[in-house]
């Protein structure tokens, strides 16, 4: 039975020497990190349920009207892009 050519060894002047790869370790974030991410999180839904339970009588956001919704959901945007790096 005919054998593949990928069974035959190669010959020793066809393989180059290379330098091994070395993968570089990622560092790991700063502890405040978490806190950052948890700050946005909790921020856009302080901010959400705010403007829920005072029916947007909040001085100031009754100006916005429905940009509030629009910027509570943007800090919670923000704390998931954050959180992406996050090693």
């Amino acid at each position: 039975m005919p054998e593949s050519r990928r069974r035959k060894p190669k010959n020793a002047t066809q393989t180059r020497a290379t330098t091994p790869v070395v993968a570089k370790r990622r560092q790991q974030s700063p502890r405040w990190f978490g806190g950052v991410i948890l700050a946005f999180f909790l921020i856009g839904i302080a901010y959400l349920l705010t403007y829920y339970f005072s029916n947007g009588g909040v001085f100031g956001m009754e100006d916005l009207g429905g940009w509030n919704i629009l910027i509570g959901f943007g800090f919670v945007v923000i704390g998931l892009g954050v959180a992406t790096q996050w090693h």
